[in-house]
């Protein structure tokens, strides 16, 4: 084989290696299936513990490669495994004290929350996952992660649940119930609402009289349950902007040195004050012991956008 031959063939075998490392990347971490396996942990809830039984719904659940979910930097390695939970926790005290009036006044509807950012590339819906999956872990808590950002629906996609109905199916015509649309994984204390068939008309659906009658149902639903809604940039649409007049908090995602801080005061003037608005400051690489530094600051009720230099969430 000459020396050009060679060379053809490696980058024959480059260029397909390439493609099988992309196309690995975008294969989905979960699967849905129709039974519970036979070792399957139990389904918690908020107010009991254990699942009640229901022969009226669905036995399908997503089943998630926890390797590669890790992979994808959802769960952290040994390594960095209770550096990344304490962080977490730190960020969801002051959305669960809201939520639930445990050490501060209880917020209306605070079990629902936005989870957006100014800007898309944040890494706002790695944050909401993230997030959900620490507030999972909460003894006396369910999660209900609902993938808003229909136009990327990012969530759906990666717990491969994209072709499935979700939550634009609910606000449609023909108003799917929630019992048909939500699906458990195998993550005890975690439920999923795909984000459900696009429409040219979403933001008038999701800004709608039954948007709102559709929060108050999955806030009611379970007394202790905190549904997470992974939304659009506010900047860049203003289907974000829709989700926030149903929802009780925000949860804002900054990325430190790339967000400039007109665009963080401009996303800002987009939602209601009067609501509790957590930011949530990721990317950042303030040295601590062993890592990087999570944080946030706080703004409305009682706050100040001029906090952003805090490094705690505060509400």
């Amino acid at each position: 084989m000459s020396l050009e031959q060679e060379d053809n063939v490696s980058f024959v075998e480059k260029a397909l290696s390439r493609l099988k490392r992309q196309q690995q990347e975008s294969l989905p971490v979960g699967e849905i299936r129709e039974q519970q396996p036979a070792a399957a942990e139990p389904v918690k809830t908020a107010t009991t513990g254990a699942e009640p039984p229901d022969h009226t719904r669905s036995t399908r659940f997503i089943a998630v490669e926890r390797e590669r979910l890790r992979a994808e930097g959802f769960l952290a390695s040994d390594r960095y495994r209770r550096q990344l939970a304490d962080e977490y926790r730190i960020i969801k005290r002051p959305l669960i004290a809201n939520a639930f009036g445990i050490g501060a006044p209880r917020v209306d509807d605070g079990n629902l929350i936005l989870v957006s950012s100014a800007m898309s590339g944040e890494g706002k819906t790695h944050t909401c996952i993230n997030l959900a999956l620490s507030l999972s872990a909460e003894q006396d808590r369910t999660v209900l992660l609902v993938d808003g950002d229909v136009a990327k629906p990012h969530i759906s996609r990666l717990f491969g649940v994209a072709d499935q109905p979700g939550l634009l199916d609910a606000l449609g015509d023909e108003r799917r119930p929630l019992d048909e649309l939500l699906i458990r994984t195998d993550i005890p204390g975690l439920v999923l609402l795909p984000a459900g068939r696009w429409s040219e008309y979403t933001t008038e659906l999701l800004a709608s009289d039954r948007m709102r009658e559709l929060c108050h149902e999955l806030a009611g639903r379970y007394r202790d349950r905190i549904i997470l809604f992974d939304s659009p940039p506010l900047l860049a649409t203003t289907e974000a902007q829709a989700i926030a007049q149903s929802v009780g908090q925000i949860a804002l995602v900054i990325a430190e040195n790339m967000t400039p801080r007109e665009n963080v005061r401009a996303a800002l003037e987009l939602l209601d004050k009067s609501k509790p608005i957590n930011a949530i400051l990721n990317k950042s690489r303030r040295p601590i012991i062993g890592g990087y530094h999570y944080g946030g600051y706080g703004y409305g009720q009682n706050s100040d956008a001029d906090g952003a230099a805090d490094s705690k969430p505060q509400t």
